[in-house]
Parts: structure tokens; sequence; C-alpha cells
């Protein structure tokens, strides 16, 4: 039984060529549309978590498949005297289909690449990348980049972090630097917004109105900027994409509200499961999302105005027979073009890209 560490996982990850990047993304379509269609959901057991009176949060996440099952462990500590919190940290447990243990990895570098590549599968899907926002400068957004870049990164040209602290983005950008010249090699420029500058609201409007995809990987308890910068920004023939990661507790929101009832709302959006035209908020487990994500709960849009990821690519994959060749077109155009909402959740959802690709790792170990 193998025992990989943070280190360990973060070299497996970082040294993969795009060619099993992109293994890894069909890992994970794949688990996304065993769970939505092909069944899986019924065998994954429900998480739970333990919050203590000092702060401290402790997550239990079991799951399973018909060849492994595993759990993942993780605790958020309390805060500090300082007010200040340290990472979280936890563990992830394999085991073989008759139980026996077959590895451990510590979990915080496998959930922000899972989380990342989660998010990149819509993203995959788009026709323009080129200029991209994140907000955040943690786990999530450092390895949503590596994998923006070395999926497409030939096709993106700037990525700009929004982040309070510049010391924090400048150590981001000096990370993501060196590897970018050593590993994918594009001509992406990065650069900071302040979002505690005093021309902060000019700024983010003027990237916001050119921006082809918009990445929220916080914590936030308040909306991180007005719908309105992109609802009534000036070229509605180029609409973004918008993913929001990071609100994994009902108290957590990302986007305001506004934002989804826009899109659901949308002329020229697209249902790709009824047909309708109007348009959908993307998710990858709606059940988890109607009780935990904030952005949800506060908009109280209904079931039906979100589809799950999975569906989505069983439908592409002809595992769900389309009612008319009009139903695929559209629904092409839609996550390609159209103003399209992606929702996941960065602590609570399975670990699924590791543990499914598990059997692969001794050749890189």
């Amino acid at each position: 039984m193998e025992y990989l560490g943070n280190e360990a996982v973060y070299d497996l990850l970082i040294n993969l060529s795009k060619n099993e990047t992109i293994d890894l993304r069909t890992v994970t379509e794949k688990t996304l549309e065993d769970f939505s269609f092909g069944g899986e959901r019924a065998y994954q057991p429900a998480p739970s978590a333990a919050t203590r009176p000092n702060g401290q949060r402790t997550l239990f996440r079991p799951f399973t498949s018909d060849s492994a099952v595993g759990a993942k462990l993780v605790v958020t500590p309390p805060p500090r005297s300082d007010g200040k919190k340290e990472p979280l940290h936890g563990l992830i447990i394999l085991l073989d289909a008759l139980g026996h243990p077959t590895g451990l990895m510590a979990a915080e570098e496998v959930t922000g690449y899972r989380t990342s590549m989660n998010a990149m599968i819509p993203f995959c899907w788009r026709r323009h990348v080129e200029r991209i926002v994140i907000f955040g400068a943690g786990m999530q957004a450092l390895w949503h980049t590596r994998l923006i870049l070395s999926l497409r990164g030939d096709e993106v040209k700037r990525i700009a972090f929004v982040n309070p602290s510049k010391d924090r983005v400048d150590a981001l950008i000096e990370t993501l630097s060196k590897e970018n010249e050593l590993r994918w090699r594009s001509r992406c420029s990065f650069d900071f917004l302040s979002s505690s500058a005093p021309n902060y609201q000019q700024q983010i409007n003027a990237r916001l109105s050119e921006a082809d995809c918009v990445f929220c990987t916080t914590p936030s308890q308040i909306p991180l900027f007005p719908a309105a910068l992109l609802t009534e920004r000036g070229t509605p023939d180029r609409q973004p994409f918008i993913s929001a990661v990071g609100s994994w507790q009902p108290d957590m929101i990302e986007l305001d509200p506004v934002l989804l009832h826009h899109a659901i709302t949308a002329s020229e959006g697209y249902n790709p499961v009824t047909g309708e035209e109007k348009g959908v908020v993307l998710v990858d487990d709606r059940d988890y999302a109607i009780e935990n994500a904030g952005e949800i709960i506060r908009s109280k849009i209904m079931a039906e105005n979100m589809v799950e990821l999975g569906l989505i690519i069983a439908l592409r994959s002809g595992k769900i027979r389309p009612v008319s060749d009009r139903q695929i077109e559209e629904t092409n155009r839609f996550i390609s073009e159209g103003a399209c909402y992606f929702g996941a959740h960065s602590e609570e959802g399975w670990p699924f890209v590791i543990f499914l690709a598990m059997g692969d790792l001794g050749r890189y170990t």
C-alpha cells in the first residue's frame, strides 16, 4: 500500500502531459455521466460534517464504485487567536472491492485538482477563452490556472487575478510563471486587480466587460461583483462562461442571485435536457446544490432550472437519445457560446479523478 503525501501528489499531477491531463478529464466526464445517468448516484453515501464550538469543522465524505470504495476526511482548523485560519488538511483512504486497503493520500492537492478539473469540462467546451478573470488566490485559483494553461494555454492571452492581497497574488503569479516556463510555455500574461484599491470598481468593470471566462474560487459570504457588470456589458454577441466553485455551504455565495435569474430567463438560452429555449445553470450535483450552494438557495431557482454536467455528457456521447438533430446542435451552441453558468463544490464533492485513476498511479510513483 502506498502513502502519497502532498508533495508526492503535487509532483505527480504537475508533471502530467497534456494528453495525460485530457485522459483524466475524460475519466472525470465518465464519472459525472455515471453519477447523473448511469445509476451511480444511488450508491454514494451522503456526506456529513461535525462542527465544534471552537470553529473546527470535520468533513466525512465516503464514495463507492463497483471496483473500489473509499472516503475523504478533511479538517478545517478553528481560527487562531489572531483571527486567521490554517489551511485545511485531510486524507483520502482507498480500498479495493473486497475491502483491502490499497492507498492513502493527502487530500489537499487532490481536492484542488479534482474541483478544478470539474470546471475544466465546460471550460473546454467554450469557443472563446482568450481573456480570463479569476477571483481568489488560493489552492483552487492555482489549480484552475494550471489546468487552463495545460489544456488551452496556447489560446489564452491574459489571466487577471482579483484579491485584496498583492503579496499573495505576487507569490501565486511567481509560482505559475516558473511552472509555465518549464511546462506549458503559454504566452499568456498575468496581472493583478486589488479588490481594496480605490479605483477597483473601474478596473473590475473594464475586465468583466471583455472577459470570456470568469472563475470564482473563494469562500465569500457576499457576491463578488454586481450582476450588471456581466448582464449589461456592451458585447451581447460574445457571452461569458462563469464558474463558481467556492460556495459549498449555505452561508457562502460568490455570484449575485440576479445573475442566475438572468441566466435562466435569457432569450438566447437553451435547456439541453428539455429542449426549451430558456437558459439553465450547470451543476455537478443538483441535489447537493439545492441544499448547500448559497447562490442556489438565495436565488430560489428551481430544480428544473439546473442541468447536471453528466446529463449533457451523456447526451453528447449518444447515451441519451436526442429528440432531434436540433437538440444536439442547440446544446453545442449553448455550451460553447451562450451565457453559461457552472457551479461545483470544492470540499464536499467526490475526489473523482484520483479515485478512479488510482490503478495508473504506479507508473508515476
